[in-house]
């Protein structure tokens, strides 16, 4: 069995959060957590307004994932055809650039049989609450990085770009065990 993590992203006080986002096409943080490519939209995005550190993972109002170049070299590397990335203009004070990441294709492996969970609605497999979150490994197959088809809200990646993001030695992420991690809608989920 192979072991998965949820990626957290870690943001303190003092850490650049991007309050105001500018961006070209509207819809695109539903279409990128639907696992769909985007190239064929003319992305833009520009942060804006927020003081703070500027650290590898940006957080945003929008919610989109926003990494630097170091990071996203390090996905190059391990999973170059599993994502896509499209630079992103940060307002602030940078020797970085930094980059939207979307992650391609949604994979449907949920061990529904052996998961605990609550369902937004009965019988949609589309979840609100999960106590334990079983992965079928036949259907992740090589999968580094990928979102869950009925679970679309958390990135979660492979134990070896775990340790390859581990070199990074970055304070700003968080590697949540699989099996330790639990989520519950309209609540914040504190590792």
């Amino acid at each position: 069995m192979n072991k998965y993590y949820v990626l957290k992203s870690l943001v303190d006080n003092e850490d650049y959060f991007a309050e105001k986002v500018n961006i070209s096409e509207k819809g695109i943080y539903r279409e990128s957590l639907s696992g769909v490519s985007l190239k064929s939209k003319n992305i833009k995005i520009e942060l804006k307004k927020g003081k703070g550190k500027v650290k590898n993972n940006i957080e945003n109002s929008l919610g989109i994932p926003i990494i630097s170049e170091l990071v996203s070299n390090s996905l190059l590397e391990t999973c170059h055809n599993e994502i896509e990335l499209y630079e992103v203009d940060v307002n602030m004070p940078t020797n970085s650039k930094y980059y939207f990441l979307n992650i391609l294709d949604n994979i449907d492996a949920i061990n529904f049989k052996d998961s605990l969970f609550v369902e937004i609605i009965p019988d949609t497999k589309v979840l609100s609450e999960v106590e334990r979150l079983i992965l079928d490994d036949f259907k992740i197959g090589s999968r580094q990085i990928f979102r869950l088809k009925h679970f679309n809200s958390e990135i979660i990646i492979s134990q070896d770009l775990k340790n390859s993001l581990s070199k990074l030695q970055l304070s700003e992420f968080k590697f949540i065990p699989i099996e330790e991690f639990k989520y519950k809608a309209g609540t914040l989920n504190r590792y």
